[in-house]
């Protein structure tokens, strides 16, 4: 029986894009996001598509249906062919060269009980990472704000002190001056100084700033959330008491 020849791929430089070079659905939708100002949430409630969907198919865990893909592009009000060519676009108008820079004891500082932050680099729109200090005063967990989360992941350093990083699915790790530890930001988690000095991090986030400040402090963002539409975010969408 004769079979048929395969093909040789086709090179990146000869004719045709590479493997490396086909558009990603991923990435794709995350410089959208980027593009755009939206969160996750935001494009979970444009698209009707779940969080978690949205944040795997983003780290290319997952991949979508051409029916969700048609739904994920309507609720964007964009066309596939715009989707795909969101990297192109924008590597066009991107410079080739960003850099920006925080002096010692600068950066904007955001307090949150017991936890001091301060995010560095603030002025550069469009980071792929959020970058901050934090001063952790806090003693036990139940002097945090409990448990938070948030998309993305985390990358945090012991600059000063001891931590006590507790997380929904670990027992407490505890991490000396110089230690560092990597997770997944979806996974509830909090930060303790653990002994009399306090604890001074560095911590690096793939999550934009805003959704970080909404994660520490929920309650800020409560009034500006009250005026947006009902169909805005999960507490915008309780029940409305009935007229009589």
């Amino acid at each position: 029986m004769n079979s048929i020849p395969r093909r040789a791929p086709k090179s990146g430089v000869a004719g045709g894009p590479g493997r490396d070079e086909l558009p990603n659905l991923g990435a794709s939708l995350r410089q959208l996001r980027f593009t755009r100002r939206l969160s996750i949430a935001d494009v979970s409630e444009a698209t009707g598509i779940a969080k978690s969907t949205l944040s795997r198919v983003e780290n290319d865990q997952l991949s979508l249906t051409y029916s969700k893909l048609l739904q994920l592009c309507r609720g964007l009000n964009i066309d596939i062919a715009e989707l795909f060519s969101g990297n192109d676009s924008a590597a066009g108008i991107r410079p080739s060269a960003r850099r920006t820079f925080t002096l010692p004891g600068g950066g904007r500082p955001v307090a949150v009980g017991r936890q001091g932050y301060a995010y560095l680099c603030t002025e550069l729109a469009g980071k792929k990472m959020t970058p901050m200090t934090g001063t952790i005063t806090s003693r036990t967990l139940a002097e945090t704000n409990g448990l938070m989360s948030h998309e993305g992941e985390e990358f945090t350093y012991v600059l000063e002190g001891r931590l006590e990083l507790h997380t929904e699915f670990y027992a407490p790790l505890v991490l000396e001056t110089g230690g560092s530890v990597y997770f997944d930001s979806t996974m509830g988690h909090a930060y303790v100084a653990s002994g009399s000095e306090p604890l001074k991090i560095l911590c690096v986030c793939s999550t934009p700033e805003h959704m970080i400040e909404h994660a520490l402090n929920p309650d800020a963002a409560a009034a500006p959330e009250a005026a947006m539409p009902a169909t805005r975010g999960p507490q915008a969408r309780g029940r409305r008491p009935r007229r009589g």
